[in-house]
Protein backbone atom coordinates (compact mmCIF):
# COMPACT_ATOMS: atom_id res chain seq x y z
CA UNK A 1 0.00 0.00 0.00
CA UNK A 2 2.93 2.32 0.72
CA UNK A 3 3.91 2.64 -2.94
CA UNK A 4 0.47 2.28 -4.55
CA UNK A 5 -0.05 5.92 -5.53
CA UNK A 6 3.54 6.40 -6.67
CA UNK A 7 3.55 3.30 -8.82
CA UNK A 8 0.20 4.10 -10.38
CA UNK A 9 1.67 7.43 -11.42
CA UNK A 10 4.83 5.79 -12.76
CA UNK A 11 2.72 3.29 -14.69
CA UNK A 12 0.79 6.09 -16.33
CA UNK A 13 3.98 8.01 -17.17
CA UNK A 14 5.59 4.82 -18.43
CA UNK A 15 2.71 4.23 -20.83
CA UNK A 16 3.36 7.71 -22.18
CA UNK A 17 7.01 6.86 -22.79
CA UNK A 18 6.04 3.57 -24.46
CA UNK A 19 3.74 5.53 -26.74
CA UNK A 20 6.46 8.06 -27.55
CA UNK A 21 8.94 5.29 -28.39
CA UNK A 22 6.36 3.60 -30.61
CA UNK A 23 5.56 6.87 -32.38
CA UNK A 24 9.23 7.76 -32.85
CA UNK A 25 9.88 4.39 -34.47
CA UNK A 26 6.91 4.90 -36.80
CA UNK A 27 8.18 8.29 -37.88
CA UNK A 28 11.95 7.78 -37.99
CA UNK A 29 12.71 4.08 -37.59
CA UNK A 30 15.58 2.84 -35.44
CA UNK A 31 18.37 5.39 -35.83
CA UNK A 32 19.86 6.32 -32.44
CA UNK A 33 21.31 3.33 -30.54
CA UNK A 34 23.05 5.63 -28.06
CA UNK A 35 22.98 9.24 -26.95
CA UNK A 36 26.39 10.31 -28.28
CA UNK A 37 26.13 12.58 -31.32
CA UNK A 38 28.18 11.66 -34.40
CA UNK A 39 29.69 15.13 -34.32
CA UNK A 40 31.01 14.60 -30.78
CA UNK A 41 34.32 12.96 -31.71
CA UNK A 42 35.77 12.93 -28.22
CA UNK A 43 32.54 11.66 -26.75
CA UNK A 44 32.37 8.82 -29.28
CA UNK A 45 35.94 7.76 -28.55
CA UNK A 46 35.33 7.78 -24.79
CA UNK A 47 32.09 5.86 -25.22
CA UNK A 48 33.71 3.21 -27.44
CA UNK A 49 36.67 2.70 -25.12
CA UNK A 50 34.28 2.32 -22.18
CA UNK A 51 32.21 -0.30 -24.02
CA UNK A 52 35.31 -2.22 -25.06
CA UNK A 53 36.72 -2.16 -21.54
CA UNK A 54 33.40 -3.51 -20.23
CA UNK A 55 33.48 -6.38 -22.71
CA UNK A 56 37.08 -7.25 -21.85
CA UNK A 57 36.26 -7.41 -18.13
CA UNK A 58 34.00 -10.37 -18.79
CA UNK A 59 36.30 -12.27 -21.14
CA UNK A 60 38.63 -14.94 -19.73
CA UNK A 61 41.77 -13.30 -18.40
CA UNK A 62 43.96 -15.73 -20.35
CA UNK A 63 42.12 -15.37 -23.66
CA UNK A 64 44.68 -14.89 -26.44
CA UNK A 65 43.10 -13.07 -29.36
CA UNK A 66 46.00 -13.61 -31.72
CA UNK A 67 44.82 -15.39 -34.84
CA UNK A 68 41.18 -15.44 -33.66
CA UNK A 69 38.09 -14.60 -35.66
CA UNK A 70 35.59 -12.34 -33.87
CA UNK A 71 31.87 -11.83 -34.50
CA UNK A 72 29.94 -8.92 -33.04
CA UNK A 73 26.16 -8.94 -33.01
CA UNK A 74 24.33 -5.64 -33.53
CA UNK A 75 27.24 -3.20 -33.08
CA UNK A 76 24.98 -0.17 -33.42
CA UNK A 77 26.46 2.95 -34.96
CA UNK A 78 30.12 1.94 -34.74
CA UNK A 79 32.43 -0.96 -35.50
CA UNK A 80 34.98 0.50 -33.14
CA UNK A 81 35.09 -2.69 -31.07
CA UNK A 82 36.29 -4.47 -34.18
CA UNK A 83 39.18 -2.07 -34.68
CA UNK A 84 40.25 -2.64 -31.08
CA UNK A 85 39.97 -6.43 -31.29
CA UNK A 86 42.19 -6.30 -34.39
CA UNK A 87 44.70 -4.15 -32.49
CA UNK A 88 44.87 -6.90 -29.85
CA UNK A 89 45.82 -9.45 -32.50
CA UNK A 90 42.53 -10.82 -33.80
CA UNK A 91 42.82 -12.17 -37.34
CA UNK A 92 39.42 -10.87 -38.43
CA UNK A 93 36.30 -9.10 -37.23
CA UNK A 94 32.83 -9.41 -38.69
CA UNK A 95 29.74 -7.47 -37.57
CA UNK A 96 26.11 -8.24 -38.36
CA UNK A 97 22.99 -6.21 -37.74
CA UNK A 98 19.34 -5.84 -38.66
CA UNK A 99 19.79 -2.07 -39.14
CA UNK A 100 22.49 -0.35 -41.17
CA UNK A 101 23.68 2.09 -38.52
CA UNK A 102 27.45 1.72 -38.95
CA UNK A 103 27.66 1.46 -42.72
CA UNK A 104 28.56 5.12 -43.22
CA UNK A 105 31.00 5.43 -40.36
CA UNK A 106 33.93 7.73 -41.06
CA UNK A 107 37.11 5.58 -41.38
CA UNK A 108 38.99 8.43 -39.74
CA UNK A 109 37.22 7.57 -36.51
CA UNK A 110 39.11 4.26 -36.36
CA UNK A 111 42.44 6.07 -36.66
CA UNK A 112 41.60 8.39 -33.79
CA UNK A 113 40.23 5.53 -31.70
CA UNK A 114 43.31 3.36 -32.27
CA UNK A 115 45.63 6.24 -31.39
CA UNK A 116 43.83 6.78 -28.09
CA UNK A 117 43.71 3.05 -27.36
CA UNK A 118 47.42 2.65 -28.00
CA UNK A 119 48.17 5.56 -25.65
CA UNK A 120 46.43 3.93 -22.71
CA UNK A 121 46.81 0.20 -23.30
CA UNK A 122 50.57 -0.22 -23.08
CA UNK A 123 52.56 -2.89 -24.91
CA UNK A 124 51.02 -5.54 -27.12
CA UNK A 125 48.88 -3.17 -29.20
CA UNK A 126 49.35 -3.31 -32.96
CA UNK A 127 47.50 -0.21 -34.12
CA UNK A 128 49.20 -0.15 -37.54
CA UNK A 129 48.34 -3.80 -38.13
CA UNK A 130 44.71 -3.04 -37.24
CA UNK A 131 44.63 -0.11 -39.67
CA UNK A 132 45.84 -2.38 -42.47
CA UNK A 133 43.20 -5.04 -41.71
CA UNK A 134 40.39 -2.47 -41.55
CA UNK A 135 41.00 -1.75 -45.24
CA UNK A 136 40.38 -5.41 -46.12
CA UNK A 137 36.67 -6.37 -46.33
CA UNK A 138 37.51 -10.02 -45.61
CA UNK A 139 39.15 -9.02 -42.34
CA UNK A 140 36.75 -6.23 -41.35
CA UNK A 141 33.33 -7.30 -42.53
CA UNK A 142 29.83 -5.94 -42.07
CA UNK A 143 26.53 -7.50 -43.16
CA UNK A 144 23.01 -6.17 -42.63
CA UNK A 145 19.59 -7.66 -43.16
CA UNK A 146 16.29 -7.06 -41.39
CA UNK A 147 15.73 -10.82 -41.03
CA UNK A 148 18.84 -11.02 -38.82
CA UNK A 149 19.54 -14.56 -40.00
CA UNK A 150 22.86 -15.01 -38.20
CA UNK A 151 24.25 -17.97 -40.20
CA UNK A 152 23.42 -16.26 -43.50
CA UNK A 153 24.85 -12.93 -42.38
CA UNK A 154 28.02 -14.72 -41.23
CA UNK A 155 28.61 -15.52 -44.91
CA UNK A 156 30.08 -18.97 -44.32
CA UNK A 157 32.47 -17.86 -41.60
CA UNK A 158 32.96 -19.43 -38.19
CA UNK A 159 34.24 -17.67 -35.09
CA UNK A 160 36.35 -18.09 -31.96
CA UNK A 161 34.76 -15.20 -30.06
CA UNK A 162 31.20 -13.87 -30.28
CA UNK A 163 30.24 -10.68 -28.43
CA UNK A 164 27.52 -8.07 -28.16
CA UNK A 165 26.72 -5.04 -26.06
CA UNK A 166 23.16 -3.91 -25.26
CA UNK A 167 21.83 -6.03 -28.12
CA UNK A 168 20.25 -9.20 -26.75
CA UNK A 169 17.55 -7.37 -24.83
CA UNK A 170 16.21 -6.12 -28.18
CA UNK A 171 15.86 -9.50 -29.91
CA UNK A 172 12.30 -10.72 -30.35
CA UNK A 173 13.40 -14.35 -30.01
CA UNK A 174 16.39 -14.97 -27.76
CA UNK A 175 16.37 -18.76 -28.42
CA UNK A 176 16.46 -18.12 -32.19
CA UNK A 177 19.40 -15.73 -31.87
CA UNK A 178 21.31 -18.16 -29.64
CA UNK A 179 20.62 -21.05 -32.04
CA UNK A 180 21.93 -18.92 -34.90
CA UNK A 181 25.16 -17.87 -33.22
CA UNK A 182 25.73 -21.45 -32.06
CA UNK A 183 25.76 -22.58 -35.68
CA UNK A 184 28.67 -20.24 -36.48
CA UNK A 185 30.69 -20.87 -33.29
CA UNK A 186 33.79 -23.03 -33.47
CA UNK A 187 34.55 -25.59 -30.80
CA UNK A 188 36.08 -23.65 -27.92
CA UNK A 189 34.38 -20.39 -28.92
CA UNK A 190 34.04 -17.93 -26.05
CA UNK A 191 31.01 -15.65 -25.86
CA UNK A 192 30.25 -12.51 -23.86
CA UNK A 193 27.12 -10.39 -24.01
CA UNK A 194 26.44 -7.26 -21.99
CA UNK A 195 22.69 -7.07 -21.44
CA UNK A 196 20.67 -4.07 -20.22
CA UNK A 197 17.61 -5.35 -18.36
CA UNK A 198 16.04 -2.09 -17.25
CA UNK A 199 13.64 0.40 -18.76
CA UNK A 200 15.36 2.19 -21.66
CA UNK A 201 13.59 5.58 -21.74
CA UNK A 202 16.09 7.92 -20.15
CA UNK A 203 14.00 10.01 -17.76
CA UNK A 204 11.98 7.22 -16.24
CA UNK A 205 14.77 4.66 -15.99
CA UNK A 206 16.42 6.79 -13.32
CA UNK A 207 13.22 7.00 -11.27
CA UNK A 208 11.53 3.67 -12.00
CA UNK A 209 14.06 1.29 -13.60
CA UNK A 210 11.62 -1.65 -13.62
CA UNK A 211 8.90 0.33 -15.37
CA UNK A 212 8.65 -1.94 -18.43
CA UNK A 213 7.81 -4.84 -16.12
CA UNK A 214 4.66 -3.17 -14.77
CA UNK A 215 2.47 -4.06 -17.73
CA UNK A 216 0.74 -7.30 -18.72
CA UNK A 217 1.93 -8.76 -22.03
CA UNK A 218 -1.22 -7.69 -23.85
CA UNK A 219 -0.66 -4.04 -22.88
CA UNK A 220 3.07 -4.08 -23.56
CA UNK A 221 2.52 -5.61 -27.01
CA UNK A 222 0.23 -2.74 -28.00
CA UNK A 223 3.35 -0.56 -28.25
CA UNK A 224 5.51 -3.13 -29.99
CA UNK A 225 8.15 -1.91 -32.44
CA UNK A 226 11.42 -3.36 -33.78
CA UNK A 227 14.00 -3.27 -31.01
CA UNK A 228 11.53 -2.87 -28.15
CA UNK A 229 13.05 -4.39 -24.96
CA UNK A 230 11.97 -8.03 -24.81
CA UNK A 231 11.67 -8.16 -20.98
CA UNK A 232 13.69 -11.38 -20.75
CA UNK A 233 15.51 -11.91 -17.46
CA UNK A 234 18.91 -13.49 -16.65
CA UNK A 235 17.52 -17.00 -16.24
CA UNK A 236 15.94 -16.79 -19.70
CA UNK A 237 19.27 -15.94 -21.33
CA UNK A 238 21.17 -18.60 -19.41
CA UNK A 239 18.53 -21.19 -20.29
CA UNK A 240 18.68 -20.34 -23.99
CA UNK A 241 22.46 -20.86 -24.13
CA UNK A 242 22.38 -24.03 -22.06
CA UNK A 243 19.67 -25.44 -24.33
CA UNK A 244 22.10 -25.07 -27.26
CA UNK A 245 24.84 -26.94 -25.39
CA UNK A 246 27.01 -24.06 -24.23
CA UNK A 247 29.10 -24.78 -21.12
CA UNK A 248 30.07 -22.67 -18.10
CA UNK A 249 27.15 -20.34 -18.83
CA UNK A 250 26.66 -17.69 -16.20
CA UNK A 251 25.11 -14.25 -15.85
CA UNK A 252 27.17 -11.85 -13.74
CA UNK A 253 25.22 -8.78 -12.55
CA UNK A 254 26.99 -5.45 -12.99
CA UNK A 255 24.56 -3.08 -11.31
CA UNK A 256 21.53 -3.46 -9.10
CA UNK A 257 18.81 -1.03 -8.05
CA UNK A 258 19.98 1.37 -5.36
CA UNK A 259 18.53 0.53 -1.92
CA UNK A 260 16.30 3.65 -1.66
CA UNK A 261 14.56 2.68 -4.92
CA UNK A 262 14.20 -1.04 -4.28
CA UNK A 263 10.93 -0.89 -2.40
CA UNK A 264 8.93 1.00 -5.03
CA UNK A 265 10.74 -0.71 -7.90
CA UNK A 266 9.74 -4.19 -6.74
CA UNK A 267 6.15 -3.31 -5.88
CA UNK A 268 3.33 -3.45 -8.40
CA UNK A 269 5.06 -5.52 -11.08
CA UNK A 270 3.04 -7.61 -13.51
CA UNK A 271 3.05 -11.37 -13.39
CA UNK A 272 5.36 -13.26 -13.69
CA UNK A 273 7.89 -10.56 -12.78
CA UNK A 274 6.41 -9.96 -9.33
CA UNK A 275 7.61 -13.38 -8.17
CA UNK A 276 11.16 -13.30 -9.57
CA UNK A 277 14.07 -12.99 -7.16
CA UNK A 278 16.37 -11.15 -9.59
CA UNK A 279 14.31 -8.05 -10.25
CA UNK A 280 16.88 -5.81 -8.56
CA UNK A 281 19.41 -6.56 -11.34
CA UNK A 282 19.74 -3.69 -13.83
CA UNK A 283 22.37 -5.09 -16.16
CA UNK A 284 25.16 -7.60 -16.41
CA UNK A 285 27.00 -9.94 -18.73
CA UNK A 286 26.34 -13.45 -19.91
CA UNK A 287 29.39 -15.55 -20.67
CA UNK A 288 29.92 -19.12 -21.83
CA UNK A 289 32.06 -21.47 -23.88
CA UNK A 290 31.21 -23.76 -26.78
CA UNK A 291 32.48 -27.27 -25.86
Amino acid sequence: MTYRVRNLGMSAIGLGFLGLAWGKDRLHGYATPNTVARSDHEGRIAYQLDIFAALRRFLPADLDLRGRDVLELSPGSSRGNGALFLALGARSYHAIDAFDLAGREDPGFYDRLLDRFAEGAGDGIDADGARALIREPAAFGYAVDRSFDIPRLAQGRRFDLIVSCAAFEHYDSVPKAVAGLTRVARVGCETAHIIDLQTHSRWIRERDPNNIYRYPDAVYRLFRFPGQPNRQRPADYVGAFEAEGWAHVRFAPSRTIEPPLRGPSLAGLARPFSSLADMTVLDGALTGRRP
